[in-house]
């Protein structure tokens, strides 16, 4: 019998009494299935989503978004940002309870921000903290400066990647337990088997997505892995597990069967995109781009390839983040019209009969593989004769960063996914060097580097105006949203699962229905 390492959160503390009793015996425990397990519970030592979506259950956030990405109060009862943007004043709400019984108060946003910026902590996710210059506390108000304005501050303090961390999460010799005010503490992890939590009963919370303020509904949640896609499902249907991630296959199946229910990330700001090596002749015509654009279908790739389980998008940061208006991304970018695009490309020579060739570079994805094929048909019709050229991720994107610097040669297009949970993510894309060295050019770079600069109604402004530049001179096709593996599935028995920004999971509203 092989003996699963075991590690508790007594062993964590290494002896702190306040937790080392044994939880009574869970009333109601909601069993989940994932793929992987975490890599860490140190939310200022990893960065993969499925480590995120646990830490998000043990730690709040200063500020909660709703939505549309607005920021609202939470940890922080209310804020202020100086005329210059470089200084921004929160008040923290008195009355919060940390899980190891302690009062969380300023000292602990100190704490926590001091933490994450120090070098030794060798944050991966430092970059999304901003040029932060000190950060104080006097009574009740922590104070924190910038060396210059960042914009995208409010929305990474909203999301999983920058919670609150409570002092005694770090010992005095260094070692990390995760405590937080979050509505769920740390009982046990099994390494590559399973995470239980329980349910915060002095919980406060403040999410713009829940309805429950209070205790979760449920005492225990199990997070549990199973690798296997066909062994998720099997515990799903046999009720061994109450919520799973099914393949995008299971769930365009599961959607049809009566008794199971379908959840997507709509708010994972996750976008699936067409672009070009536009360095290369003739896709340093932006004629030939749009013509291009105008040639995929978007609904239908939607509505096929990825099963009807995610949407169209037409925006360049993708739906719910701050400054996005499909609306007017519409007006500004392509709309499928094979017949303007076919006529475009007929006047440059190029005809079913004699086609312009390109390379269509891809990496394997669930939905991605049959979109690529219908797009390869969709090029075909408007003149365009595209070789797919499929690649495992990693080598992908180093082959596309030699692609975007070449200027002579067979032109490329190319898809990619990018999430975020702020739509500064397009500067990191397209700045110059920007993204596998995408970048555009000086007038695109200033703009991306005054929304920066910028907060509330001026930033989104300048964010459409970033955008609209893109769609105007087609360097990017939008495609869909969410667009790839953050699905989810559960029996009709559980009532009130909700996703939220950049896939985290929402379990405060969760009830298991008899």
């Amino acid at each position: 019998m092989t003996v699963l390492p075991r590690l508790t959160l007594s062993a964590l503390l290494l002896g702190a009494s306040a937790l080392t009793a044994l939880p009574l015996a869970a009333e109601t425990t909601l069993t989940v299935a994932r793929s992987v397990d975490a890599d860490g519970l140190d939310p200022q030592k990893v960065s993969t989503t499925q480590s995120s979506q646990v830490t998000d259950l043990i730690f709040d956030t200063l500020v909660s978004l709703d939505a549309t990405g607005a920021p609202h109060p939470a940890l922080a009862e209310s804020w202020t940002i100086s005329e210059d943007n470089l200084t921004y004043s929160f008040t923290i709400r008195q009355g919060l309870t940390c899980h190891d019984g302690a009062a969380f108060g300023p000292e602990d946003v100190v704490f926590t921000f001091t933490r994450a910026v120090a070098p030794e902590t060798m944050n991966p996710r430092l970059s999304q903290y901003g040029p932060i210059e000190s950060v104080t506390a006097e009574g009740n108000v922590v104070t924190v400066k910038m060396t210059e304005p960042y914009g995208p501050f409010l929305s990474y303090l909203g999301s999983f990647a920058l919670p609150m961390l409570c002092k005694g999460s770090v010992a005095a010799d260094g070692a990390f337990a995760p405590i937080g005010t979050g509505p769920f503490s740390l009982v046990e992890w099994v390494r590559n088997d399973h995470i239980t939590l329980k349910a915060n009963d002095a919980y406060q919370g403040f999410g713009q997505l829940v309805e429950n303020k209070g205790r979760p509904h449920i005492d225990t949640l199990k997070l549990v892995v199973i690798p296997e896609a066909v062994a998720r499902m099997a515990a799903l249907r046999s009720g061994e597990v109450d919520l799973a991630e099914p393949s995008l296959e299971e769930a365009a199946m599961l959607s049809g069967e009566p008794g199971f229910k379908i959840y997507s990330a709509d708010l994972s700001g996750q976008q699936v995109m067409a672009a070009f090596t536009w360095k290369l002749p003739p896709f340093d015509n932006p004629e030939v781009r749009r013509a291009i654009g105008m040639a995929l279908d978007r609904d239908a790739y939607a509505a096929i390839a990825y099963e009807g389980l995610v949407s169209p998008t037409t925006c360049p940061a993708a739906p719910g983040l701050i400054g996005v208006d499909q609306e007017k991304c519409a007006e500004w970018g392509t709309k499928y019209d094979p017949d303007a695009a076919r006529a475009i490309m007929e006047g440059l020579g190029y005809t079913p009969q004699n086609p312009l060739k390109i390379k269509l570079s891809v990496h394997a994805l669930p939905g991605f593989d049959q979109m690529h094929q219908m797009m390869q048909q969709h090029l075909a019709e408007i003149g365009v004769e595209a070789e797919l050229e499929t690649r495992e991720v990693a080598a992908f994107f180093d082959q596309m960063s030699q692609e975007n610097q070449r200027t002579e040669g067979m032109p490329v297009l190319w898809t990619m996914g990018y999430s975020g949970v702020d739509s500064d993510y397009m500067t990191v894309m397209w700045q110059q060097p920007g993204f596998v060295n995408m970048g555009v050019g000086a007038e695109l770079d200033t703009m991306l580097a005054d929304q920066r600069m910028l907060t509330g109604e001026a930033r989104v402004a300048k964010l459409q105006e970033v955008q609209k530049y893109l769609l105007e001179n087609t360097y990017a096709v939008p495609l869909v949203s969410p667009g790839w593996n953050w699905l989810w599935a559960s029996t009709d028995k559980i009532e009130g699962f909700k996703t939220g920004f950049v896939a985290s999971l929402i379990f405060n509203d969760v009830k298991k229905i008899d």
